[in-house]
């Protein structure tokens, strides 16, 4: 008895992950702790999600001139020396722990916010009580 086979369906485009630029501004602006002395980390978040976006973005731009180009030698040559630019892995590799640790030091992530005891008081720990009884100052 002859199978009958059917087609694939066609796989459904898969939906864009959401904007870095906009989930960082929305995660700062939910930080009502911060001060204006946290505005040159802020704009550092900013401008780190703006680059991985931007590395996203043209990597995007590099597929389609792949696909528009692939025949032309030259073009292929100038396209391999604009990947080497839009190796989106690396990018992200080198950005995100950069990112993750600007936004931590911001109190941004659960381990943060729970070490935050208020806005004015530095955040202690043992290694402000060694130096401070190294000092001979009492820190209670």
């Amino acid at each position: 008895m002859p199978r009958k086979l059917t087609s694939v369906p066609a796989a459904k485009p898969a939906a864009p992950p959401p904007d870095l630029r906009e989930s960082v501004r929305t995660a700062l602006a939910a930080m009502t702790w911060l001060g204006p002395s946290d505005e040159a980390l802020k704009t550092l978040a900013m401008q780190y999600a703006s680059q991985i976006e931007s590395a996203v973005d043209r990597a995007a731009e590099l597929a389609d001139l792949r696909r528009e180009f692939g025949g032309d030698l030259a073009a292929l040559r100038r396209l391999q020396k604009l990947e080497a630019m839009c190796e989106v892995t690396k990018l992200v590799g080198w950005q995100g722990p950069l990112l993750q640790g600007v936004l931590r030091d911001l109190g941004g992530t659960p381990a943060a916010r729970k070490a935050l005891t208020s806005v004015d008081k530095p955040i202690g720990g043992r290694l402000a009580q060694l130096r401070a009884a190294a000092s001979g100052v009492d820190d209670s």
